[in-house]
């Protein structure tokens, strides 16, 4: 734009109708703040050449060797040559003004100018992180095998790839000592019920119990065993019998309850049936009253008007008469005596069969000696006696637990069987169904630590809760679990040979990329390589200054293509390299980023099989894993994580490795490798304010607790952190939303495109990537983004709400993971004006529940359609 004298008309001096009339370079620069771009050039072709061609005419008398220069074709040779020079100075300016942008960290475009610029303020570039998970190694258990194996530091398993995928090798970084008696525990889910007052049912083992209604079933204690006058003990008659072949139990039930109001059930108790049903001698005598007087007279029975009306049993006492002979009966077996009022228990102290004649009777009888006559005399006649004997022992039945004993949130777990040999902070696999899924749901597993061990091995009590609910009978417990990172090790590369001569040498490591695992650091990160001069270690440091010549010593550079070089001293600050051949090797592993997040059960192929072990697997995804600042996955610059890292890059400043403020603990986290998003707040649990920190890992993958990448960054920032403030860091909870719209599409435009254009708008602006934690969604947002779309005439929005699409299973697995948060139904399917995503807030029983994360649901939008 040339200059103009009257400002009045600067309107009318865009049309160019004054150009090559007055200079018009140098252009004024001007950049109003927050620009993604700023504009630096003093001018272009066009104006640098009318610049020239004015000077021609304007300041003659300065040139005068140029007065006679009156033509003004560009045809013309001296023409050429100013138009020559305009597009040098054009070109000039156009880099000019792309060093500019490259000056500054909001606009540089190329990630070596973001690496430059960080290394003003000290910082470098992350170089990513390696991902990492559990092996759980099964140990073979044939008969003959040793039954245990050593799984030490660096064993390796290679993923097997799913489509489009490459195999990743995984390394322990543990060493363990696996047992094949831990490859499959079994949580108790089972248990002996004793009877209790009031019961009237129980479940007796096995199905052949031979039991039917009407036979008499007896409950004894421990107390009544050795003390005739303990009431410890009850009987009733069963009334129903239900066979349970599946468990392998047997159901009988009674009418009364168990115990009395004065006596409770047996606390510890042996159940009995009785395969016989006997009588006392004398029950089935005939009835006095049909007999004549001479019978009566020979039994001294009264005869006459007061004649006898039955016959004269006695008193019952010990020993006593059975009806008959019965061989089952023995020694120590019980018997019961029952009429219809009372019930009287009795052990046989000795058993006899002989002979009796009386009430007209004569018979073979089995005479008992009870260990006691206490409440014998309370039976009359024989005749209303029901002798229960020739017991049986029968064995109660273990019944399911109620409810499910490995519910989420639960840190005790019983075990079937004993496993004595378990250590406090032992690492478990604990894998099953969630409770009522489907065949065909996939099994859920979990990483938990123990806590301590029962002194018999039965109880184990974990650090922290289970996060899931399981079906017990489906759970088993691996305790064969060694951490394994992504990487492969290079063993003693050789890089070259020390010369004494030369200051900082450099080399560079054949086989890229170097990696780095995570730690408790500020950073996050930890290198895996280790450098040996004449088999002595040297050390890495992040800068050679302020060290003394005679430090073994070395720096670390990463360039784009991810190659490492090291660095060495000048004598002056780091030792120099001592001469010699090939006598600098270095031992590192080589694989990082996210190509290393492999699924569940991927990690299956053993490339070192180690003594005794039979297979391996990881029964949870692998996570923690981040690529290199400003690369992807596949080590190209990616303008999103550039992004990031320009995001990153004044982050270390901000908090200088220490956590002071509570927006200290954000800018912390979000530093730390591993870690994609964070939010600091203060919250209160119960009576307590502390710093809550919800956090996501690359790609929005949850951190889960307990995960290394959790661990430590729960560690250092504790370490960097006032110790007396409470800190708690939890993973996000992920929210979906849905549309419903139509668009109008301009007439020139096809439907179809625009509409994949406008979803794809739609999943950049509300994908994990571009939202917040606790940012709402609103109505205008998304209309806006719609109608950004180069041909969208107009939106209608009809449907904005949060879907309820969600089976039984994945429910239960979201709500014990807290990654899903429900909202009153007057939300769903409707037209709301704003979708709020929760921030951090109290939960139950004085949990905190962490913020949520609000984006597009990635089902297809089946509801985005064309207006007529």
């Amino acid at each position: 734009m040339s200059d103009v004298t009257d400002v009045s008309l600067v309107n009318l001096n865009d049309c160019g109708c004054c150009e090559g009339i007055h200079v018009e370079t140098p252009a004024p620069v001007y950049n109003r703040p927050g620009l993604s771009a700023i504009t630096y050039r003093v001018g272009t072709h066009s104006q640098f050449k009318d610049s020239m061609l004015a000077r021609l005419s304007l300041f003659a008398q300065d040139y005068p060797a140029l007065q006679q220069l009156k033509t003004r074709d560009d045809n013309d040779f001296s023409l050429a040559l100013l138009d020559a020079w305009a597009a040098v100075a054009d070109v000039l300016t156009f880099y000019q003004e792309r060093i500019a942008n490259e000056s500054y960290l909001r606009t540089a475009t190329e990630r070596v100018s973001l690496i430059e610029l960080a290394q003003l303020i000290g910082y470098k570039m992350r170089p990513g992180v390696a991902a990492s998970t559990y092996l759980a190694f099964t140990v073979e258990d044939a008969k003959g095998a040793p039954g245990h194996a050593t799984i030490d530091i660096g064993t390796k398993v290679q993923s097997i790839p799913g489509p489009s995928q490459l195999p990743q090798t995984f390394e322990t970084i543990e060493k363990i000592t696996a047992k094949a008696s831990w490859n499959a525990l079994k949580p108790q889910t089972t248990h002996l019920v004793q009877p209790k007052n009031g019961d009237t049912q129980a479940y007796l083992k096995g199905t052949t119990t031979g039991l039917k209604p009407s036979d008499g079933i007896l409950f004894v204690g421990s107390e009544r065993e050795g003390n005739t006058n303990s009431e410890q003990w009850d009987f009733r008659q069963v009334t129903t019998v239900t066979l349970d072949n599946t468990n392998g139990r047997t159901l009988v039930t009674w009418n009364k309850g168990l115990g009395t109001a004065s006596i409770n059930p047996p606390a510890v108790s042996e159940v009995y049936t009785f395969r016989k049903r006997a009588a006392l001698f004398g029950a089935n005598a005939p009835d006095v009253r049909t007999l004549p007087d001479s019978v009566l007279t020979n039994y001294g029975l009264s005869t006459g008007s007061s004649r006898a009306n039955e016959w004269n049993f006695g008193t019952l006492g010990s020993p006593f008469n059975l009806d008959t002979t019965y061989a089952g009966i023995v020694q120590g077996s019980w018997i019961v005596f029952s009429d219809l009022s009372r019930h009287a228990l009795y052990r046989v102290n000795s058993v006899l069969d002989t002979s009796q004649n009386n009430y007209t009777l004569t018979s073979k009888t089995t005479r008992i000696t009870p260990d006691t006559t206490k409440h014998l005399n309370q039976f009359g006649s024989p005749r209303g006696v029901v002798v229960f004997a020739q017991s049986e022992k029968l064995d109660l039945a273990e019944i399911p637990i109620t409810p499910s004993p490995l519910q989420a949130g639960v840190g005790t777990i019983a075990l079937s069987q004993a496993a004595p040999d378990l250590q406090a902070n032992q690492t478990l696999v604990i894998s099953g169904m969630a409770p009522n899924a489907a065949a065909s749901d996939p099994a859920i597993s979990e990483i938990v630590a123990i806590k301590n061990v029962s002194s018999d091995g039965m109880v184990i009590t974990l650090s922290t809760g289970l996060q899931n609910s399981y079906d017990p009978t489906t759970v088993r417990i691996n305790a064969n679990v060694a951490l394994a990172t992504h990487g492969e090790t290079v063993l003693g590369e050789t890089l070259g040979s020390g010369d004494a001569s030369q200051s900082y040498q450099q080399f560079t490591l054949r086989q890229p990329p170097l990696t780095y695992i995570s730690s408790a650091t500020a950073s996050g990160e930890e290198s895996t390589l280790t450098v040996r001069v004449n088999d002595i270690e040297w050390h890495e440091v992040p800068t050679l200054y302020g060290h003394g010549p005679r430090n073994r010593i070395f720096v670390t550079n990463t360039n784009d293509n991810q190659k490492t070089s090291i660095e060495f001293g000048d004598g002056v600050t780091g030792a120099r390299l001592p001469t010699g051949q090939g006598n600098v090797r270095a031992t590192y592993r080589k694989g990082i980023g996210t190509a290393g997040l492999v699924k569940a059960g991927q990690l299956s192929l053993l490339m070192m099989r180690p003594l005794g072990v039979k297979a391996v697997t990881n029964p949870v995804d692998a996570s923690g894993a981040a690529d290199p600042e400003g690369l992807d996955a596949t080590g190209a610059t990616d303008p999103k994580a550039l992004e990031k890292a320009r995001l990153n890059v004044p982050l270390t400043i901000l908090t200088l490795d220490r956590i002071v403020s509570l927006q200290d603990y954000e800018d912390f986290a979000r530093a730390f490798s591993g870690i994609a998003k964070a939010l600091a707040t203060w919250t209160w649990s119960g009576q307590v304010r502390g710093v809550f920190v919800t956090v996501a890992g690359a790609n929005g993958l949850a951190v889960g607790e307990g995960s290394p990448t959790y661990n430590n960054l729960l560690s250092a920032m504790q370490m960097a952190g006032d110790p007396y403030v409470p800190l708690r860091v939890q993973t996000y909870r992920q929210a979906y939303f849905r549309i419903a719209a139509r668009v109008k599409v301009a007439p020139d435009y096809s439907q179809h495109p625009v509409l994949t254009a406008v979803e794809n708008a739609l999943r950049d602006a509300f994908s994990f990537d571009a939202r917040a934690f606790g940012q709402p969604v609103t109505q205008s947002e998304v209309i806006a983004t719609m109608q950004a779309v180069p041909g969208v005439v107009a939106v209608d929005l009809y449907k904005l709400y949060r879907p309820r699409r969600l089976i039984l299973y994945d429910l239960e697995r979201a709500v014990a993971h807290n990654l899903i948060h429900f909202f009153p139904p007057g939300s769903y399917s409707q037209l709301n004006s704003v979708l709020v995503a929760a921030v951090p807030q109290p939960g139950a029983e004085g949990s905190i529940v962490a913020a949520e994360l609000l984006t597009l649901d990635p089902a297809p939008l089946d509801d985005l359609g064309v207006m007529p």
